[in-house]
């Protein structure tokens, strides 16, 4: 995968279950699109739907065809035409909520802006305002804001010495950090970009697999369609949270033009959407329990369903269980350990449960 999300999915597991599986295949929390390229990879069609405008950025790099020789020529423009920008904060970045209450995961900073030193802020803006400014395809000026946000970590007081990406998720400035020079960062990021497009020959947007901008909940499923997913389980990652860090340098941008260009309709980065455990947000464990309902009774009538859960608490396992079996009836579940994956969230389980009715 091209760029990294917070969320893991064991692929060989996936990709052992897609092995079997022939259809269209919808992911309604698509997060990185790791689930839809499988099942491209297993020459089926796909459906990806994620409410996060970031998560939706992430999936399309690492997934659509992107004229690799065009999207150099155009980082590199991007590069050598870059103006000064007299500017030091980005609008209403700050890491709280309407209600007054801070994110779940600020640890030691008020806004996104205090994470960048003035210089390497003014060339992050500058940067972007250059993205902007360059005539190119949507496909490749998305991947141009991609590679973008791929250099923003590197470019931040998050980063740490010898940390190549975001690893602890929080909004956390280390007592020691090293951030890189942003035009560098980008520079970077632009060529190891390249190198991926040159390598994986990508997908057709709208061809071959449908990118969408959606709520779970009130998206109408065909019943011929096959759900794979691997929903978001209760606390385990602040998605939305974590993205704000991204979506505050992009609503400055042309970004959400671009994107509108594309979907043919205007987008919007609302966190109250999200299935999600999160007390300073007031959504507690019967408020997910409630939405996760609702979620699967509106897939109820699709004939092939596969539901992947990563978990870290066996009372919780058991209540979702229950809930599937209530809306799905009948199922199959199996329990896997993955032994060589990377720990997920705050706790570091490496444990998965299947349900699945075929």
């Amino acid at each position: 995968m091209l760029m990294r999300y917070w969320g893991r999915k064991p692929l060989k597991l996936i990709d052992e279950i897609m092995s079997d599986i022939e259809g269209t295949v919808i992911d309604p929390f698509g997060g990185a699109g790791t689930i839809v390229l499988s099942a491209l990879r297993h020459g089926n069609k796909g459906v990806y739907l994620d409410i996060n405008p970031y998560a939706w950025l992430v999936a399309f790099v690492n997934i659509i065809s992107v004229d690799a020789e065009e999207f150099m020529r155009r980082g590199e423009e991007v590069l050598e035409n870059l103006t000064e920008v007299r500017k030091r904060t980005l609008r209403n970045d700050y890491l709280y909520y309407p209600n007054g209450k801070p994110f779940w995961k600020k640890r030691n900073a008020e806004r996104v802006s205090q994470f960048f030193s003035p210089n390497n802020f003014s060339k992050l803006y500058s940067i972007l305002k250059g993205i902007d400014r360059v005539e190119t395809s949507p496909e490749v000026k998305i991947a141009l804001y991609g590679a973008f946000c791929s250099s923003l970590f590197k470019a931040s007081k998050m980063k740490r010495e010898n940390a190549g990406s975001w690893g602890v998720p929080s909004y956390w400035i280390p007592e020691r950090h090293k951030e890189v020079d942003a035009l560098e960062a980008f520079s970077s990021e632009v060529k190891r970009f390249y190198s991926y497009f040159r390598r994986n020959k990508g997908y057709k947007l709208n061809e071959d697999v449908k990118l969408l901008i959606k709520n779970s909940l009130s998206f109408r499923y065909d019943k011929d369609l096959i759900l794979f997913t691997d929903p978001p389980f209760f606390d385990e990652v602040q998605y939305m949270e974590l993205s704000f860090f991204y979506w505050v340098w992009l609503r400055e941008s042309k970004f959400r033009d671009v994107v509108k260009e594309i979907l043919g309709e205007d987008i919007e980065f609302n966190m109250d959407d999200e299935i999600i455990v999160n007390p300073n947000r007031n959504m507690d464990y019967s408020n997910y329990i409630l939405l996760m309902k609702k979620f699967l009774n509106r897939t109820s009538e699709m004939r092939e369903k596969y539901l992947l859960f990563h978990y870290d608490n066996e009372e919780l396992k058991k209540k979702v269980v229950e809930l599937v079996k209530e809306e799905w009836g009948s199922i199959k579940i199996v329990d896997f350990n993955i032994g060589n994956q990377r720990k997920i969230g705050p706790r570091g389980s490496k444990k998965y449960i299947l349900m699945y009715s075929n």
